[in-house]
């Protein structure tokens, strides 16, 4: 079961949209019952209102599976669109000096309602999936963060190895990129580059699937600074 990873603010205008959505399906089907069709007060008031509440339940439900993602909808709604597979680099400190950070293939899978949020990730020896996930949006910066606590599964060579983390992206680039960093209980580091894949992430459930599907590396390595390359000649 998935939690609810709605803030706040976006809660809020969610009740709001759709009690306004309610009580204009009321007003208007009351008119039409009572006005036009001469039905009694009472029977015009409580026709209409059951009528109301099944016309804004489909409506939202339409609304929860498909129309959110529309971009207009969704930057009308305050709730910036992440699901999709995406696919980087990890830049990771694990056994090597900062000057040369391990440079590892990574996918990200990110399943998104509405109201609920997942992230599972792929490399060739391990697996992870988000236990808590938030997206927050500055409203001053406009701004947009994807942060997660994950668990790791390192399952390689006999090994059977759990790792807990955090990551923190930022969403850029017309939402086609997640760039940030990450930290874990081992403890490491890094940094995390993403590009966006494609908004369907069905069946994609491995490194090997996903690799399969979209097998060119849209994120280059950064390459050294001129001061960089000066200090090591």
């Amino acid at each position: 079961m998935n939690n609810l990873s709605l803030t706040l603010t976006e809660f809020q205008r969610l009740l709001k949209v759709f009690a306004t959505l309610t009580i204009i399906a009321w007003a208007l089907i009351f008119f039409i019952q009572w006005h036009l069709m001469g039905t009694a007060l009472v029977t015009a008031g409580w026709r209409s209102f059951t009528a109301a509440l099944t016309i804004a339940t489909i409506v939202f439900g339409v609304f929860y599976k498909v129309a959110w993602k529309f971009p207009r909808i969704a930057k009308w709604m305050g709730r910036p669109i992440v699901h999709g597979v995406w696919r980087g680099i990890l830049l990771s400190d694990y056994k090597t000096d900062k000057e040369n950070p391990r440079e590892i293939p990574i996918f990200f899978v990110i399943r998104q309602t509405y109201l609920t949020l997942s992230v599972e990730s792929f490399t060739e020896t391990q697996e992870g999936e988000s236990k808590l996930e938030a997206l927050i949006r500055n409203a001053k910066t406009e701004a947009t963060r994807l942060s997660y606590v994950f668990e790791l599964r390192r399952q390689y060579r006999g090994e059977n190895k759990l790792t807990i983390g955090a990551g923190e992206l930022r969403l850029q680039d017309n939402s086609t990129v997640l760039r940030g960093f990450y930290w874990t209980s081992t403890p490491t580091h890094g940094e995390l580059k993403l590009k966006l894949m494609s908004r369907d992430c069905d069946d994609v459930n491995c490194y090997d699937v996903a690799e399969r599907k979209f097998p060119v590396n849209p994120i280059s390595p950064p390459q050294p600074t001129v001061a960089a390359a000066a200090d090591k000649s």
